[in-house]
Protein backbone atom coordinates (compact mmCIF):
# COMPACT_ATOMS: atom_id res chain seq x y z
CA UNK A 1 0.00 0.00 0.00
CA UNK A 2 1.17 3.27 -0.91
CA UNK A 3 1.06 6.02 1.96
CA UNK A 4 0.89 9.52 0.85
CA UNK A 5 2.60 12.16 2.81
CA UNK A 6 0.77 15.74 3.12
CA UNK A 7 3.42 18.26 3.98
CA UNK A 8 1.69 20.68 6.07
CA UNK A 9 3.65 24.74 5.79
CA UNK A 10 2.93 27.10 8.21
CA UNK A 11 4.10 30.56 8.97
CA UNK A 12 6.64 30.61 11.18
CA UNK A 13 7.20 34.00 13.95
CA UNK A 14 9.77 36.22 12.57
CA UNK A 15 11.18 39.37 13.76
CA UNK A 16 12.22 41.42 10.31
CA UNK A 17 15.24 44.19 11.02
CA UNK A 18 17.64 46.05 9.18
CA UNK A 19 20.98 44.56 8.56
CA UNK A 20 23.70 44.77 10.82
CA UNK A 21 27.33 44.42 9.96
CA UNK A 22 27.54 41.54 12.74
CA UNK A 23 24.90 39.54 10.48
CA UNK A 24 27.15 39.03 7.88
CA UNK A 25 28.26 35.52 8.40
CA UNK A 26 24.74 34.22 8.77
CA UNK A 27 23.69 36.06 5.44
CA UNK A 28 26.15 34.30 3.65
CA UNK A 29 25.46 31.01 4.95
CA UNK A 30 21.68 31.36 4.24
CA UNK A 31 22.89 32.41 0.92
CA UNK A 32 25.27 29.30 0.24
CA UNK A 33 22.80 27.05 2.04
CA UNK A 34 19.68 28.04 0.55
CA UNK A 35 21.48 27.25 -3.15
CA UNK A 36 23.29 24.13 -2.47
CA UNK A 37 19.97 23.17 -0.69
CA UNK A 38 17.12 24.27 -2.43
CA UNK A 39 18.27 25.21 -6.44
CA UNK A 40 20.47 21.76 -6.77
CA UNK A 41 17.50 19.93 -8.26
CA UNK A 42 17.66 22.86 -10.74
CA UNK A 43 21.07 23.41 -11.58
CA UNK A 44 23.92 21.11 -11.61
CA UNK A 45 26.70 20.35 -9.44
CA UNK A 46 28.96 22.38 -11.28
CA UNK A 47 26.56 25.06 -11.84
CA UNK A 48 25.58 24.91 -7.85
CA UNK A 49 29.92 25.19 -7.59
CA UNK A 50 30.17 28.29 -9.27
CA UNK A 51 26.96 30.44 -7.87
CA UNK A 52 27.99 29.32 -4.26
CA UNK A 53 31.38 28.93 -3.86
CA UNK A 54 33.54 27.54 -1.20
CA UNK A 55 34.70 28.70 0.48
CA UNK A 56 32.47 32.37 -0.12
CA UNK A 57 34.12 35.77 -0.40
CA UNK A 58 33.33 37.42 2.68
CA UNK A 59 34.89 41.56 1.50
CA UNK A 60 33.41 40.75 -1.67
CA UNK A 61 29.61 40.21 0.25
CA UNK A 62 30.49 43.29 2.16
CA UNK A 63 31.01 45.67 -0.70
CA UNK A 64 27.99 44.03 -2.67
CA UNK A 65 25.74 44.34 0.37
CA UNK A 66 26.69 48.26 1.36
CA UNK A 67 25.49 49.27 -1.95
CA UNK A 68 21.98 47.61 -1.13
CA UNK A 69 19.14 47.89 1.55
CA UNK A 70 19.18 44.55 3.72
CA UNK A 71 16.09 43.31 6.16
CA UNK A 72 17.09 40.07 8.35
CA UNK A 73 14.44 37.50 9.50
CA UNK A 74 15.06 36.49 12.73
CA UNK A 75 13.28 33.96 14.76
CA UNK A 76 14.29 32.97 18.60
CA UNK A 77 17.88 34.55 17.70
CA UNK A 78 18.53 32.58 14.60
CA UNK A 79 18.96 34.09 11.15
CA UNK A 80 16.09 32.40 9.03
CA UNK A 81 16.28 34.73 5.57
CA UNK A 82 16.97 38.02 4.08
CA UNK A 83 16.21 40.04 1.56
CA UNK A 84 18.52 42.72 -0.30
CA UNK A 85 17.00 46.06 -2.95
CA UNK A 86 18.12 48.98 -4.42
CA UNK A 87 15.19 52.23 -3.95
CA UNK A 88 14.49 52.23 -7.75
CA UNK A 89 13.33 48.40 -6.96
CA UNK A 90 15.56 46.09 -7.95
CA UNK A 91 15.50 43.16 -5.70
CA UNK A 92 18.65 41.31 -5.82
CA UNK A 93 18.43 38.80 -2.79
CA UNK A 94 15.66 37.05 -1.23
CA UNK A 95 16.92 34.00 0.43
CA UNK A 96 15.48 31.60 3.32
CA UNK A 97 18.12 29.23 5.00
CA UNK A 98 16.35 25.79 4.09
CA UNK A 99 15.39 24.63 7.82
CA UNK A 100 13.08 27.56 7.55
CA UNK A 101 11.91 27.26 4.22
CA UNK A 102 8.15 27.39 3.07
CA UNK A 103 7.21 28.75 6.81
CA UNK A 104 5.96 32.37 4.97
CA UNK A 105 9.89 33.81 5.88
CA UNK A 106 10.15 35.13 2.03
CA UNK A 107 6.72 36.34 1.83
CA UNK A 108 7.55 38.12 5.22
CA UNK A 109 10.45 39.60 3.96
CA UNK A 110 8.80 40.01 0.70
CA UNK A 111 6.04 41.85 1.65
CA UNK A 112 8.46 44.18 3.77
CA UNK A 113 10.39 45.13 0.54
CA UNK A 114 7.36 45.90 -1.43
CA UNK A 115 5.88 48.18 1.41
CA UNK A 116 9.71 50.07 0.98
CA UNK A 117 9.51 50.53 -2.64
CA UNK A 118 5.79 51.71 -2.28
CA UNK A 119 6.90 54.53 0.39
CA UNK A 120 9.32 55.92 -1.81
CA UNK A 121 7.37 55.35 -4.69
CA UNK A 122 9.31 53.29 -7.08
CA UNK A 123 7.13 52.45 -10.09
CA UNK A 124 8.18 48.53 -9.93
CA UNK A 125 9.96 45.91 -8.59
CA UNK A 126 12.34 43.91 -10.55
CA UNK A 127 14.53 41.01 -10.30
CA UNK A 128 16.03 37.97 -11.74
CA UNK A 129 14.58 34.67 -10.54
CA UNK A 130 16.68 31.06 -10.65
CA UNK A 131 14.61 28.10 -11.48
CA UNK A 132 13.61 27.51 -8.10
CA UNK A 133 12.57 30.99 -7.08
CA UNK A 134 10.43 31.27 -10.12
CA UNK A 135 7.42 29.94 -8.95
CA UNK A 136 7.59 32.10 -5.89
CA UNK A 137 7.68 35.06 -7.88
CA UNK A 138 4.88 34.48 -10.17
CA UNK A 139 2.86 33.30 -6.54
CA UNK A 140 3.52 37.33 -6.12
CA UNK A 141 2.30 38.63 -9.06
CA UNK A 142 5.19 39.12 -11.04
CA UNK A 143 5.37 38.99 -14.77
CA UNK A 144 7.55 37.44 -17.03
CA UNK A 145 9.75 39.56 -18.87
CA UNK A 146 12.23 37.09 -20.32
CA UNK A 147 14.39 34.00 -19.69
CA UNK A 148 18.13 34.20 -19.80
CA UNK A 149 21.32 32.49 -19.74
CA UNK A 150 24.30 34.37 -17.45
CA UNK A 151 27.89 33.76 -16.96
CA UNK A 152 28.80 32.69 -13.56
CA UNK A 153 32.04 31.45 -12.82
CA UNK A 154 32.45 29.79 -15.69
CA UNK A 155 29.26 28.05 -15.40
CA UNK A 156 26.13 29.24 -17.34
CA UNK A 157 22.64 29.99 -15.50
CA UNK A 158 19.18 29.62 -16.28
CA UNK A 159 17.27 32.57 -14.94
CA UNK A 160 14.51 35.03 -15.67
CA UNK A 161 13.98 38.44 -15.72
CA UNK A 162 10.55 39.49 -13.50
CA UNK A 163 9.05 42.57 -12.77
CA UNK A 164 5.51 43.54 -10.46
CA UNK A 165 4.13 47.26 -10.99
CA UNK A 166 3.66 48.93 -7.77
CA UNK A 167 0.85 51.27 -8.80
CA UNK A 168 -1.08 52.94 -5.83
CA UNK A 169 -4.57 51.86 -6.37
CA UNK A 170 -6.15 54.40 -4.09
CA UNK A 171 -4.88 57.14 -6.69
CA UNK A 172 -5.72 55.15 -9.97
Amino acid sequence: MRQHLVRRFYTLPVKERPYESTDLPSVIEIYTASIRTLAASYYSPEQIAAWAPAPPDAARWQQRLSHLHTIVAESDGVLAGFASYTNDGYLDFLFTHPTFARRGVASGLYQRVESALRTVRAPKVSTHASLAARPFFDRHGFQLDGEECVECRGAYLRRFAMHKELRDDRNA
